[in-house]
């Protein structure tokens, strides 16, 4: 794939990941039911992000997602504009990677603490997954 095929793609995750994590916001607001990802005990976004864990230090998870995404886009439209600059391509390493532990960590509670599933969550960690991955492609082809 070249930079820019790799920037669209993390591009297009980010923005699913960003719609992704307003909606979550906006549930952890109240103002969306949640309906939507919440089928029974196991897989409930109620419990996930409306639980202990759905805020850290009084900042709800969705918004520091909304945050992280929204800087993934915007690096990303930047390395597409200037393919040559391989600080992008370093900052969209290093986000994605911390991203991705901030992830699992959250996935961690799911499975470990809470024993419930959020779907949206789910996808989102997905997504953050694929970025990463486009992102060390990415970095690893500019070393060549």
């Amino acid at each position: 794939m070249t930079t820019k095929q790799l920037t669209h793609a993390i591009s297009l995750c980010a923005v699913i990941g960003l719609v992704l994590s307003i909606y979550s916001l906006l549930h952890n607001a109240g103002l969306t039911d949640g309906t939507i990802c919440t089928l029974n005990d196991t897989i409930n976004c109620d419990v996930v992000n409306k639980g202990p864990f759905g805020k850290i230090a009084g900042i709800p998870v969705s918004l520091i997602g909304v945050i992280g995404y929204a800087f993934l886009l915007v690096a990303a439209q930047l390395k597409q504009r200037n393919t040559s600059d391989r600080s992008l391509s370093v900052f969209l390493l290093l986000a994605s990677l911390g991203g991705f532990a901030f992830s699992l960590y959250l996935t961690s509670l799911e499975a470990f603490v809470l024993h419930a599933w959020c779907l949206i969550c789910l996808t989102s960690q997905l997504l953050i997954l694929i970025i990463t991955g486009l992102a060390i492609r990415l970095f690893i082809s500019e070393r060549s």
